[in-house]
């Protein structure tokens, strides 16, 4: 092979390397720029993801503490019931402690027959209801019931009709004694489905719930099956936390200015905070009642969707009222877990795996600063 032959050869050789790096060099350059893109996206829907998070968990630090009174309204209309959820949250209504029947007004608890009523509370038996008693389960409950849980006003449990002094009136007796504990409202460290939190001057409440909608950028074929209540597919689904505020007026029994027991300085009535009625094109006062879905406001983006969300509250009976109990905190907290997913507004335009981000805190609970 003469000279010439062989530096053609080696030529070759050398164009053949060139392309093989510069072929190399675009294919990492390439890998690079998807990389650097997988990387920017996925820091932005993690971005986005936590400064929600934070919003939410923001709302429940200000000030807020857990609602038991309606915990026990809760737990009174959902008892023995299997049909508990829609959409991710409660499929019965509460009305909120706005009951317009006369059959919901306050019923007081006491011993009676020589039995001793104890601390478990009185609505399903120990009441004044009716004649002697009634089962108050399945009925929403008056603004006040849960604390009426922690009197006894038969305490000696005598045959004397609950009235002690006989002046047809059962409260300000001798026998009436507050019991220092009453009803726990849900199981210790069992979900809450939905969290319901208060102010210090009892004039505000926040309710939060998870909440399951068709995801409006899924494909026109795509189903979003939520027909199974306990456990719908979220598949072409969006889920997301919504929020209420409800304010408070003192409109009597019957939630009217002309009724009585109007301006009386007692928690009666609640109505839809102004801000909510506003997103519902409505401008007068609301009063939470019935159909209260529409006034609910979504807390995340619909680039988000909240795959699944889980509250633990803590204690599960009020502690201000409870203090005969003696392994009960002394302040109230809740423990939040989440997991976050892009939704399929953000989702079909990935290529590689779905990212999710699996959020988890514990707040400690105030109403110092709430008024």
């Amino acid at each position: 092979m003469n000279k010439k032959a062989f530096t053609l050869i080696e030529i070759m050789i050398w164009i053949l390397i060139s392309s093989m790096v510069i072929i190399i060099w675009f294919q990492a350059l390439n890998s690079i720029m998807v990389w650097k893109i997988k990387l920017i996206e996925s820091t932005n829907i993690e971005k986005e993801a936590f400064k929600f998070s934070q919003k939410f968990f923001e709302e429940i630090k200000r000030g807020w503490t857990i609602d038991y009174e309606e915990y026990f309204n809760r737990m009174a209309v959902n008892s023995g019931s299997t049909d508990l959820y829609l959409s991710g949250h409660f499929r019965k209504e509460t009305w909120f402690w706005n009951s317009w029947s006369v059959n919901n007004w306050f019923y007081y608890c006491r011993s009676k027959d020589w039995v001793q009523m104890w601390t478990g509370g009185c609505l399903w038996d120990f009441n004044n209801l009716a004649s002697w008693n009634k089962n108050d389960s399945w009925n929403p409950q008056r603004y006040w019931q849960y604390s009426l849980q922690f009197i006894d006003y038969n305490s000696n449990y005598d045959d004397d009709y609950w009235d002690e002094n006989w002046d047809w009136n059962i409260v300000w007796d001798d026998d009436d004694e507050y019991l220092g504990s009453g009803p726990e409202l849900f199981k210790a460290w069992s979900w809450v489905t939905e969290l319901y939190l208060i102010s210090a001057d009892k004039r505000k409440r926040t309710i939060f719930r998870w909440t399951i909608i068709n995801d409006p950028n899924k494909p026109p074929s795509a189903n979003c099956d939520f027909s199974n209540q306990q456990n719908p597919t979220w598949t072409w689904c969006l889920w997301t936390i919504e929020f209420l505020q409800l304010d408070w007026k003192d409109w009597g029994f019957n939630h009217s200015k002309s009724w009585e027991g109007y301006s009386d300085w007692i928690v009666d009535t609640w109505i839809i905070n102004k801000d909510f009625v506003e997103n519902a094109w409505e401008s007068w006062d609301q009063i939470a009642y019935w159909n209260v879905d529409k006034y609910f406001i979504p807390l995340f983006p619909n680039s988000i969707n909240v795959k699944s969300f889980e509250v633990q509250a803590y204690p599960n009976a009020d502690i201000k009222q409870s203090w005969k109990v003696k392994d009960i905190d002394l302040a109230p907290y809740i423990r939040i877990k989440m997991v976050l997913t892009p939704s399929w507004k953000i989702k079909k335009q990935i290529k590689w795996k779905i990212p999710e981000f699996n959020i988890s805190t514990t707040i400690n609970l105030t109403d110092i600063f709430s008024r």
